[in-house]
């Protein structure tokens, strides 16, 4: 079994454009660890909530499955979601909550905040000591993406699907979700009006509309 070094503390400082294996941001944070060191790890947001599910999954009288007035562990921000708007408006949206979670995550008592779910988590990871090098030519200093805005793409449900599992949620044919992340697995992180998770990618099509039919 092997031995992760605990985390002292934790700092969500940015949020970076990422283009492969396809568009998605991530989240920079900077975790300082039990030896005094620290380093900057890179996490998308459907980390965390692969992550919220683990330790909600283990741990569920803290997570107030029994009662929820004895729940401790932090909430994910989940649903900030504004349909249409640029994803990055929204990760920027999101850091200041996604932050609030990660430090009282590190701040739970030892049996979680030290648990192997959560120091995997915040372990550094090879792409984490050797991030992808993103071509933003020579608007990068400026703090200008050189590319367009990203929008969420939306796709619709062709058939209904039952969830399987408490990461999944259910579909009914001809709902329309928000794309936020697809995985290489088949399962893609889409958001709905009330909720999200993972979906299997046969269950969706792509809503051939243009931008023009959208801003009517």
């Amino acid at each position: 079994k092997m031995q992760f070094r605990t985390v002292l503390d934790v700092k969500v400082v940015d949020v970076e454009k990422r283009r492969s294996p396809s568009k998605h941001y991530v989240y920079l944070i900077n975790v300082t660890y039990s030896d005094n060191t620290s380093h900057i790890i890179y996490r998308r947001y459907s980390k965390f909530f692969d992550l919220q599910m683990q330790i909600l999954d283990k741990f569920p009288i803290e997570g107030g499955q029994k009662d929820p007035k004895k729940r401790i562990i932090p909430f994910l921000p989940g649903k900030i979601l504004f349909r249409r708007s640029h994803v990055r408006d929204v990760a920027m949206k999101r850091l200041r909550f996604i932050d609030d979670y990660c430090r009282a995550l590190v701040r739970l008592p030892p049996q979680i905040s030290q648990s192997e779910e959560v120091l995997r988590f915040f372990d550094t990871k090879a792409e984490d000591v050797n991030p992808p090098v993103e071509d933003y030519g020579s608007k990068r200093k400026s703090g200008m993406d050189s590319s367009e805005p990203m929008v969420l793409e939306q796709y619709v449900a062709v058939a209904n699907y039952e969830r399987q599992e408490n990461s999944e949620i259910s579909l009914k044919a001809g709902e329309t979700v928000d794309v936020i992340e697809k995985s290489e697995s088949g399962w893609w992180f889409v958001s709905t009006a009330e909720e999200q998770g993972w979906v299997p990618a046969t269950y969706l099509d792509s809503q051939n509309v243009t931008r023009d039919d959208l801003d009517l």
